[in-house]
């Protein structure tokens, strides 16, 4: 996969991640019932004491860090002459930060409330996937 490609699936990823992070920030501010897709752990997992971290919705994280994510990405897609060098690094660091942060609630979610939100579980997918992008840009890179 080249550099292009990588990086494309990044801002997608990003754009996808915020997406879902800013429908839980929603409904966590309007107080919604969060659309579970027949499923019920939704709801328990976002009135949970872990669904907020000093007081900040942790799909409110979940945004900016996709929103930063993104930043990076137009950062090293418009070529500036440092971020090449930096920017491979930073989305590697930004992403296993973020797939550790993920696993970590995904494991709240299964032993300590003992529900699963799917809005939760595919935001942890997604930074898992994107992880797994930047992992292959660190270890293989390639210049187009």
């Amino acid at each position: 996969m080249g550099d292009l490609l990588r990086w494309g699936a990044l801002a997608v990823l990003a754009m996808a991640g915020m997406g879902v992070a800013a429908y839980l920030t929603y409904s966590h501010y309007a107080d919604q019932t969060i659309m579970c897709a027949g499923m019920s752990g939704c709801d328990a997992v976002e009135n949970s004491k872990y669904s907020t971290l000093l007081d900040i919705p942790v799909g409110l994280l979940g945004t900016l860090f996709c929103a930063g994510l993104l930043a990076l990405v137009l950062v090293r897609a418009a070529r500036l002459p440092l971020a090449e060098e930096w920017a491979p690094l930073a989305a590697f660091s930004m992403t296993l930060a973020g797939v550790a942060f993920a696993a970590y609630l995904t494991y709240i979610e299964l032993f300590v409330v003992e529900d699963i939100c799917i809005w939760c579980t595919s935001f942890a997918g997604i930074v898992t996937v994107a992880w797994l992008i930047t992992l292959v840009d660190v270890l293989a890179p390639t210049t187009e």
